[in-house]
């Protein structure tokens, strides 16, 4: 008997065909890592604080306005302190922490029926935002792994009847969380709930669960003294931010239905109408609440606290800050899709209900798997950076586009291009006409060799600065060279500036 079917012994039809989603999401996840892209924007900006500064330096505010997890920021620094600043190491942490949520996602399921958990697992594995996400340089995806163990965690002991070391190991569990992902806070404040709703059931234990929550308490105010208020109260984050934060006014309800849209598509990866998405975890929360009160309140609850942190303005619910959320939505929707299954009778057979998971499941493999094919590369500046050592020549200057700025500063020094001549542009969206470019370019005129780089170009509305700032070069120069890899968003130009 060969090993295949020794395994197929002892392992169910079931549990094959989630190893199989499992094997499928990690070589996803993997591809994507070893592609070994440029740092983008938001990555070189954490990467430069993260390279440059000491330990000690990563507690204090962070260049560019960053915010991280101190947590994450030391995991970050020790891996570059061992494996270098490339962008694998400055991405091993995320690759860790995503093939490791894949395999908690995994455990979750198979505590679940068979339809909703394998649902679920489906999504998780497919979904395009994890899987980017699990080799970007940021600490998304470590919320992730963080939200899905302290909710398997809590299942685990739930079962063993929360014996005292039971309740001291989610303790010890939920107050170090605190200090690696800021979202942990809504995951432990739904369990809280849930554990004190139980132990008014279970007299015995509510003292050790009013333990267990000062514990966390303890943990979050010390968290948030040290540094959690100054981002909270730093007017960056509603500048950023813009419109991320619930309105308590008329406006929100079609801010509510627009923010879960674009939730769906953003952070699950399933561009969903707003209806069919919202009406089926309706469902599964409606359909679990009836066989497991708890495990719906703990799935649902996050959300409504981090609703209520952004009414409050101290945590945007938009795009990647609810990357922690995303397995509450594919756990609602496949018990969405068990409760449909069931109301229906559709038989229990895998087959049958697979095609009704493979309805949905179809929305996040049809993004996934042409991104294994054809990874992205929009902002892979290196290509560019190293073709402009190769072709400047002494008495050349460089001016760097504002947004293009933290990834040339990154990369520059590792291709031996130093600061002299270099001229980091201003940001100047905001007022896009020649007399705002004439003063920012006024140092380069009559130099007949000025390189001109742009990534992550600002765009709206139909305006591109780019374009007008190249405008506004045709208009008292020359263009010698062009130079773009195909496939990216950065753009080198040579021009001879007239006096």
């Amino acid at each position: 008997m060969n090993l295949y079917q020794k395994l197929k012994v002892h392992l169910s039809s079931r549990d094959l065909f989630a190893l199989t989603l499992v094997a499928a999401g990690f070589i996803l996840r993997l591809r994507q890592y070893l592609t070994g892209r440029s740092l983008w924007l938001d990555e070189a900006m954490l990467a430069n604080n993260i390279v440059s500064r000491s330990f000690a330096g990563l507690t204090q505010w962070l260049d560019y306005d960053q915010q991280a997890p101190i947590g994450f920021l030391w995991l970050q620094k020790t891996a570059t302190q061992i494996f270098g600043d490339s962008e694998y190491a400055l991405r091993l942490i995320p690759l860790l922490a995503g093939c490791a949520a894949l395999g908690v996602m995994y455990l979750l399921s198979r505590r679940l029926s068979a339809l909703a958990g394998l649902t679920a697992l489906a999504l998780f594995a497919f979904s395009s935002p994890l899987i980017y996400y699990t080799s970007e340089a940021k600490q998304y995806i470590c919320d992730v792994f963080i939200a899905l163990s302290l909710l398997t965690l809590y299942l685990h002991l739930n079962e063993r009847g929360h014996q005292r070391r039971d309740i001291f190991l989610l303790a010890f569990s939920g107050a170090i969380a605190i200090w690696f992902s800021h979202p942990a806070i809504f995951i432990l404040a739904a369990l809280g709930v849930v554990l004190f709703f139980q132990s008014l059931r279970q007299k015995s234990t509510a003292g050790w669960t009013l333990l267990l929550g000062g514990f966390w308490l303890g943990s979050f105010a010390l968290f948030y003294i040290l540094f959690a208020r100054r981002s909270v109260n730093a007017d960056v984050l509603r500048v950023y931010w813009g419109d991320a934060f619930l309105p308590l006014t008329a406006r929100a309800a079609p801010w509510l239905a627009t923010a879960f849209e674009n939730s769906f598509r953003d952070s699950a990866g399933l561009d969903l109408p707003i209806l069919f998405g919202a009406a089926l975890a309706l469902i599964g929360f409606i359909g679990l609440l009836r066989r497991n009160k708890m495990l719906a309140l703990i799935l649902t609850l996050p959300i409504f606290f981090a609703l209520l942190a952004s009414a409050f303005g101290a945590y945007p619910f938009a795009g990647r800050m609810l990357l922690f959320l995303t397995p509450a939505y594919f756990l609602l929707w496949g018990f969405g899709l068990e409760t449909l299954a069931t109301l229906f009778h559709i038989p229990e057979s895998f087959w049958a209900r697979g095609l009704l998971a493979a309805s949905l499941i179809f929305f996040a493999a049809r993004v996934s798997l042409p991104l294994f094919a054809a990874p992205k590369y929009q902002e892979h500046i290196r290509p560019t950076i190293e073709y402009l050592r190769d072709a400047r020549k002494d008495g050349d200057l460089v001016y760097v586009y504002f947004w293009a700025e933290p990834a040339f500063r990154f990369y520059a020094p590792k291709y031996g291009i130093g600061p002299e001549g270099v001229f980091n542009g201003t940001d100047l969206h905001a007022t896009p006409d020649a007399y705002a470019y004439a003063a920012e370019l006024a140092p380069l005129r009559g130099h007949d060799r000025v390189w001109f780089i742009f990534s992550h170009v600002y765009e709206r509305d139909g305006f591109n600065e780019r374009e007008s700032i190249l405008n506004y070069l045709d208009s008292i120069g020359n263009l010698l060279r062009e130079y773009r890899v195909r496939g990216t968003s950065v753009y080198l130009y040579l021009y001879d500036l007239e006096p």
